[in-house]
């Protein structure tokens, strides 16, 4: 049960992850065709951009952290005998967990301060971009949890 719930969350972050991407390259291409084609430049683009790329980067941090689709170096883990590869894996999901933590506790303090500072463009808070930090921070520290669970009941087995 706990596994679906979590293989639900997954393609949740998945599929907001690819929704932010498309409204992404949409809103650049039009933004691309309105300057050359019609000389229209719409001054809140680039602000929006920055808000969509930064959510976009961390919801695909978020997914590519579960599905261990991320640029590891695996070389020297996968050499291992099975008992010591889960240990070593445990071990890396206790710093990972470390770093997620700080990435939380920084993530909420940059997006207090950055909720004071408008885009320049227009007015709207440059803290809803940066609250991708923390919020895929509380993810990524349920699917690490996740992990080291599945991990400690293989060690058991």
């Amino acid at each position: 049960m706990i596994n679906r719930l979590f293989a639900k969350l997954l393609k949740g972050v998945q599929i907001s992850a690819g929704i932010c991407f498309t409204l992404l390259f949409a809103v650049n291409i039009l933004r691309i065709l309105l300057r050359n084609f019609f000389g229209i430049t719409w001054f809140w683009i680039p602000g929006f951009s920055r808000l969509v790329f930064i959510w976009t980067v961390f919801l695909a941090t978020t997914a590519l952290y579960v599905t261990d689709d991320h640029l590891i170096m695996d070389f020297f883990i996968n050499k291992m005998q099975p008992g010591r590869k889960r240990k070593l894996q445990i071990v890396i999901n206790f710093v990972f967990l470390a770093f997620v933590m700080a990435l939380i506790t920084y993530g909420f303090m940059v997006f207090q301060v950055r909720m004071r500072v408008p885009y320049t463009s227009w007015n709207f808070p440059t803290g809803y971009a940066y609250l991708a930090v923390p919020v895929c921070g509380i993810l990524m520290l349920f699917f690490c949890l996740n992990k080291l669970r599945g991990l400690f009941l293989e060690l058991k087995d």
